[in-house]
C-alpha cells in the first residue's frame, strides 16, 4: 500500500465528534440556529466544537504541542438511515477559521475508501468521526494494533489521536488530551 501514500502525508489527527445527546432528556442537540435537533451537538458540543479552534489554529502561535495546524478536515456525511450531523458540525467552527471546506464525502462506515482517500491527501489532516469507527481507520491506514486501543469509550471527547509516518512510512500513534473544557481528562484513552 505504500504506493498510495502522499509523501507529504505525515500526520493524520482524529478526534470523536464533540458532545451529542444522551436518551431522551436534556441535554438536547441543536442545530446552528438554535432549534432542537437530535442529530445534532449539545450546547457543550458546540463549546467544543468553538474550542477547537484554538486547539489547532490559535490566532497566534502554534498548535497545542503534539498537534499540526491541519491543511484538510475530513467528517462522514449524514446518512439517510442515521442522519447525525456531529462530526460536520464539530469541525465546522475550524473549518471556517482556517478558510477549508470539510470534506464529506465519506458514509460512516466507509472505512477503506477513506483511508485511501487520507493517505494521498497532502498536508496534515484532521478527522472527525463516530467513536465506533476510529479504531478500525487508524488500524486500516497501518497503526500497529499494540497502538491502537480497541474501542474509544462512549464518555469521551476529549482526546486527540496523532497518527505520525516516520520516514521509513513505519506509523505511530500517539494519544493528545484537548484539555478545552472542565471535565476533560488529562490522559489519553
Amino acid at each position: 500500500m505504500a504506493e498510495d501514500r502522499d509523501p507529504d502525508t505525515t500526520t493524520i489527527m482524529f478526534i470523536r465528534h464533540a458532545e451529542r445527546p444522551e436518551g431522551d432528556g436534556p441535554p438536547f442537540g441543536m442545530d446552528e440556529d438554535g432549534s432542537r435537533c437530535d442529530e445534532s451537538l449539545t450546547t457543550i458540543g458546540w463549546q467544543r466544537a468553538r474550542a477547537l479552534v484554538g486547539l489547532f489554529a490559535p490566532e497566534s502561535g502554534n498548535p497545542t504541542a503534539g498537534l499540526v495546524r491541519p491543511v484538510a478536515l475530513f467528517a462522514s456525511t449524514p446518512s439517510k438511515k442515521n442522519g447525525s450531523k456531529r462530526s460536520v458540525q464539530t469541525v465546522t467552527p475550524l473549518a471556517h477559521a482556517l478558510g477549508v471546506t470539510v470534506d464529506t464525502d465519506f458514509g460512516r462506515s466507509d472505512v477503506k475508501a477513506l483511508a485511501k482517500t487520507l493517505r494521498r491527501t497532502p498536508g496534515p489532516v484532521l478527522v472527525a468521526w463516530q467513536r465506533e469507527y476510529l479504531p478500525e481507520i487508524v488500524g486500516t491506514l497501518g497503526a500497529p494494533d499494540t497502538d491502537v486501543p480497541g474501542t474509544w469509550p462512549e464518555d469521551r471527547y476529549d482526546v486527540v489521536w496523532v497518527l505520525t509516518r516516520s520516514d521509513s512510512n513505519a506509523w505511530t500513534l500517539r494519544q493528545t488530551p484537548q484539555n478545552l473544557l472542565p471535565g476533560d481528562l488529562p490522559t489519553g484513552i
